[in-house]
């Protein structure tokens, strides 16, 4: 796991997802709750979520799921560290409790959350995801519920790598006169990991799922997109998905998610 913090690639994945965010419609992006594996997501959502509590989405972007739940009766409000996205949810909604801010500096009082969801946020920091995950556990109330969500280097990806390198990589970029490729710095931790690390900073992990095996297939060939929609596999994608997620359940995993509580330390 990386440690050591590079303000300028963190400046850099900073301006990637609000680019990431620029192009996308709110109508497009709230679809994903018809699609199969983000149902699958809210099943457990409702499973253990704090229905009669506030809860905070650190790193909310657009701000979809705060809005699906905040429909469905839950107390949610969100921050993200780009203002961009914030506003394009505000002319949406301009009621939606959104603000700017840091997940590693969260602008809210100790004990202030019953919950809180981070949903492919804490692997995007240099410096590791122990700032963020403090911060997370400092604005939870005794027992208060950490639904994490992070991606996996998973089978795909690693088969797709090498091509991913050479798509990226600079100096062939310049040879084809291709401007420079930017994209959001990450890294990938395996679930053993992640889970000693959140145990390590006082929480109590009860569940982790993999998630998510039709969007690792979909990841990796526009073969099993479905045209039709926003980011969803077609059937073809759907039946391999179903498939890895019976027989490969982790390896295929584009997700893990990661269901824990804050624990009262000596």
């Amino acid at each position: 796991m990386q440690s050591q913090k590079n303000a300028v690639l963190d400046q850099v994945t900073k301006k990637a997802w609000e680019k990431n965010w620029r192009d996308i419609r709110m109508e497009e992006i709230l679809e994903i709750f018809s699609y199969e594996r983000v149902k699958k997501q809210m099943e457990i959502f409702l499973r253990v979520l704090p229905k009669d509590d506030k809860i905070l989405e650190g790193g909310c972007g657009l701000a979809p799921y705060l809005i699906q739940l905040r429909r469905m009766g839950y107390d949610v409000e969100g921050i993200d560290y780009n203002k961009e996205p914030l506003d394009k949810a505000l002319a949406f909604d301009p009621k939606l409790p959104v603000r700017v801010g840091d997940v590693t500096a969260i602008p809210f009082p100790d004990s202030f959350f019953g919950g809180y969801i981070s949903l492919g946020v804490i692997e995007h920091f240099t410096e590791g995801p122990v700032k963020a995950i403090r911060e997370a556990r400092r604005v939870l109330k005794p027992g208060g519920l950490f639904l994490v969500i992070v991606p996996q280097n998973h089978l795909f990806m690693r088969i797709q790598a090498p091509l991913r390198w050479l798509k990226r990589n600079a100096a062939i970029r310049r040879l084809l006169k291709k401007p420079a490729d930017t994209h959001y710095w990450e890294q990938y931790f395996n679930k053993k990991e992640l889970r000693m690390i959140l145990e390590a900073e006082g929480f109590e992990v009860r569940e982790i799922h993999p998630m998510d095996h039709s969007a690792s297939v979909l990841s990796f060939s526009g073969l099993f997109r479905d045209k039709t929609s926003f980011d969803e596999a077609n059937k073809l994608g759907l039946t391999i998905g179903r498939w890895c997620e019976k027989n490969l359940p982790w390896v295929t995993a584009a997700q893990i998610m990661f269901v824990c509580y804050k624990k009262e330390l000596p």
